[in-house]
């Protein structure tokens, strides 16, 4: 699975339509572009800070403590700088690096804001869940009934639900969602689910393309029979 190959060093790659909803949505992340200062002044991606390659023990130095949590984005005008930079700052422990596929020109291309002359002077990084995403505590509420403006909306198979449904919950497969939305009504907000946490990340994504108040569990989760909750297990997003 994808924790599996984050571990294997090697490159993953983020679309401009992420960072966007990331930017949009002010999730924490460290943006860095790694081209040089005076090509990277005149036109970057808002709320860059500016390492060049020349520079990356700077960049090592700056960044924040909890490795573990810490994201970061790199972007050049070219892929090969940005998968180099992930490397050499994953050998010091950084394992949550991504490269924006295709760089500033995908960006660009996109019709994407950019800045000029307004490159971040420092690294400012506070850790906190993606965008969209529900804590355990919240969801566990939700399933104790204590949210009636909240529903679960549990996207697994149906072949899955027979070791268990939460009390209370709507199931609709994610591979049936697209065709399907329009049956939850709008004046309700959805808590997607799965098994791991993939899937109820698309569903969440579904969701708001069609207007719908929506979060998802990034998690595991187990079912008892019973229709309570067994486990919840947040993974570092």
């Amino acid at each position: 699975g994808f924790p599996a190959w984050q571990k294997t060093g090697r490159p993953v790659y983020t679309e401009p339509e992420f960072l966007n909803m990331m930017i949009e949505e002010d999730g924490a992340f460290v943006l860095v572009d790694l081209r040089e200062p005076e090509v990277a002044a005149k036109d970057h991606i808002p709320g860059a800070v500016n390492y060049p390659m020349s520079e990356l023990h700077e960049l090592y130095n700056d960044l924040p403590s909890d490795k573990k949590k810490t994201r970061i984005i790199y972007y050049s005008d070219n892929d090969e700088d940005a998968v180099r930079a992930h490397r050499t700052i994953r050998i010091n422990g950084y394992n949550r690096g991504y490269i924006l596929n295709g760089g500033i020109q995908a960006w660009k291309a996109k019709g994407y804001a950019v800045a000029h002359n307004q490159l971040k002077d420092e690294i400012d990084y506070k850790y906190k869940y993606l965008p969209g995403v529900v804590d355990d505590k919240e969801f566990k509420e939700v399933v104790a009934g204590k949210h009636g403006d909240k529903v679960i909306l549990d996207v697994r198979s149906a072949g899955e639900l027979t070791k268990g449904q939460i009390k209370g919950s709507i199931n609709i497969p994610i591979d049936t969602l697209d065709n399907r939305w329009s049956e939850l009504p709008k004046d309700k907000e959805y808590l997607a689910m799965c098994s791991g946490g993939n899937r109820a990340r698309m569903a969440y994504m579904i969701l708001k393309d069609h207007g719908y108040k929506a979060r998802y569990l990034d998690a595991k989760v187990k079912v008892n029979k019973n229709g309570t909750v067994k486990s919840i297990k947040m993974r570092h997003n």
